[in-house]
């Protein structure tokens, strides 16, 4: 089940609003004014989040840029009475995957967030680690499937593990194939990991953790440990 954080200072407007996402299935992980957002994620932490910007504590576009750069696959959605579009612009310069103003009819906003979901492929979430082993040139899934890699991949996959959760940048990317040049090819790298999703996709039946970062490079979007032997 989609677990939905919802950062709202009225109180019964976010009843109002948790209600109708209870209803159309989602499960309410949190429940906030803003205050102490980052503690409180956590320790409830969501998949998809609804955000007002007019907040008492912390503004709302504050709290967006540093949870996109702390948790690139989290789905935002600004949910807010700013209705201009230069606070729009921002909205979406700040992180928003989509910018809603109030007021709305609540049908509106489960369709997004619906959308949101499917354009974000936000897997279930989980505790069970990934498992990454030099060694043998593998990783293992969760549910114990081992996928064989090429040395390439294993390194790219290393770079992520050792800046996970934070993405790596597409220049650090680069020299782990071993290209430093000014003029490389940037597409190279994004072959190398289409052709890693679809290998873990296919081995596991599943979606795959590797996420792009809007911008700022790639990010192993679940908890990956490496094994020594």
């Amino acid at each position: 089940m989609t677990r939905v954080g919802l950062i709202e200072d009225n109180l019964d407007f976010r009843a109002e609003v948790a209600f109708h996402l209870r209803r159309n299935g989602f499960a309410i992980a949190l429940e906030s004014d803003g205050s102490g957002i980052d503690a409180q994620l956590a320790d409830r932490p969501c998949d998809l989040l609804v955000l007002d910007l007019g907040l008492p504590v912390e503004d709302g576009l504050v709290i967006a840029r540093r949870l996109r750069r702390q948790q690139p696959w989290l789905g935002i959605v600004m949910l807010t009475a700013r209705g201009s579009l230069d606070d729009r612009l921002a909205g979406f310069e700040e992180g928003a995957d989509a910018y809603l103003i109030k007021p709305i009819d609540m049908r509106e906003l489960v369709a997004t967030l619906h959308s949101v979901q499917r354009r974000l492929a936000v897997p279930a979430l989980t505790t069970e680690s990934w498992s990454l082993t030099p060694d043998t040139l593998s990783i293992g899934s969760p549910a114990g499937v081992a996928i064989a890699l090429t040395a390439t991949e294993m390194d790219l996959l290393k770079c992520l593990a050792a800046a996970a959760p934070e993405p790596v940048s597409r220049e650090a990317l680069a020299a782990a194939m071993g290209h430093t040049e000014p003029d490389f090819d940037y597409r190279r790298l994004e072959v190398a990991f289409s052709r890693l999703r679809k290998k873990i996709e296919t081995a596991t039946a599943g979606e795959s953790p590797i996420r792009a970062a809007r911008g700022r490079g790639y990010v192993f979007a679940a908890p990956m440990r490496v094994v020594a032997q």
